[in-house]
């Protein structure tokens, strides 16, 4: 659909539930569909390795412009979110309204220089209208949209601003048990793999505190538990977490991209500290993306129609786990 011998952008086939998104490259349409590849050319070559995908269902993959032998995989997803468990007008047993679906991807190159480098600026669009009602797991009660900034990526890291916003479309109740949990309000959320200590793409949370920066090793002991343990709220001066891959063992993935994220602004009813809370199953399916990651913050116990706010943050892909150098673990 694009290529300027520096970024190519394709559509590609996805064995995905969700239907297909409209894409338009500079307000032109390019038909639809439900994966969108984009891939950077390693300067001074002639490969295009892969560095963003964009699913129908909302989940993206990120990875830096690297181009190693063997090629680095993606591993881990990030979901478009907010997400919420909870009860609504049209949906009154307990429900978690997980991942949108997309509408509409158009991409704008205005800002990519002559020689083809620069930054890529993505708009989405995902609604709450014509969905089934029974896809269970698609956010429903929200009309949604995000402004994505695809900085210019390089060999060690690609850096990705999501700037979104939402709107309820019906009343909504996140559910009680789940919010005193730190789980029932998902303002992001990664999904990926931690099977055992040799297969996964990722195996550690680390994020900053107040007064520390905490490192949590993944263990299939821990499985089928919420984590941390105790919960501990991010600092918020400086609201950020890693999910992280530490070793080159993990198979079949290797190394696979380190994620940094950080939460620069919520607006909206979301109030108070924002906590990080993961949990995995033991399933031993490889193809099974078994350990979720989000950031919580509260919300009313009852969220009214049309109620709006927005999330902005951003995500840092990098072939080594990212080191904060701005303060030194306690």
């Amino acid at each position: 659909m694009f290529n300027n011998s520096v970024w190519v952008i394709k559509k590609l086939r996805a064995s995905i539930p969700e239907d297909p998104f409209e894409v338009l490259i500079d307000g032109k349409s390019m038909g639809r569909a439900k994966l969108l590849a984009f891939a950077k050319r390693v300067p001074n070559t002639d490969r295009f390795p892969q560095v963003l995908v964009i699913y129908a269902s909302g989940y993206l993959r990120l990875k830096a412009g690297a181009d190693p032998t063997p090629p680095l995989p993606f591993g881990q997803s990030f979901v478009l979110g907010p997400a919420i468990f909870g009860t609504s007008a049209s949906f009154p047993k307990k429900t978690l309204f997980f991942h949108p679906q997309l509408q509409r991807v158009a991409i704008d190159t205005s800002q990519l220089n002559q020689d083809g480098a620069g930054r890529m600026l993505i708009r989405i669009t995902g609604s709450s209208s014509n969905l089934s009602p029974n896809s269970a797991t698609t956010n429903q009660i929200m009309n949604l949209a995000w402004a994505l900034t695809l900085e210019e990526p390089h060999d060690l890291a690609t850096t990705l601003h999501v700037a979104g916003t939402f709107e309820f479309t019906e009343d909504v109740a996140p559910d009680p048990v789940q919010t005193k949990r730190f789980e029932s309000v998902r303002l992001l959320q990664i999904s990926t793999m931690f099977i055992d200590h040799v297969r996964h793409d990722v195996n550690a949370l680390r994020f900053r505190t107040a007064g520390n920066i905490v490192t949590l090793s993944y263990d299939p002991a821990l499985s089928h538990r919420l984590l941390p343990v105790t919960p501990r709220s991010l600092d918020p001066a400086m609201p950020m977490f890693d999910s992280i891959h530490t070793d080159d063992v993990g198979r079949p993935n290797g190394k696979t991209p380190s994620y940094k994220i950080r939460i620069n602004s919520t607006t909206g009813p979301m109030t108070g500290p924002i906590t990080v809370r993961a949990f995995f199953n033991s399933s031993q399916n490889l193809q099974d993306d078994n350990l979720g990651l989000w950031a919580f913050q509260q919300m009313p116990a009852c969220i009214k129609k049309g109620t709006a706010g927005s999330i902005d943050y951003s995500v840092i892909a990098s072939i080594n786990s990212p080191v904060d150098r701005s303060r030194k673990s306690g």
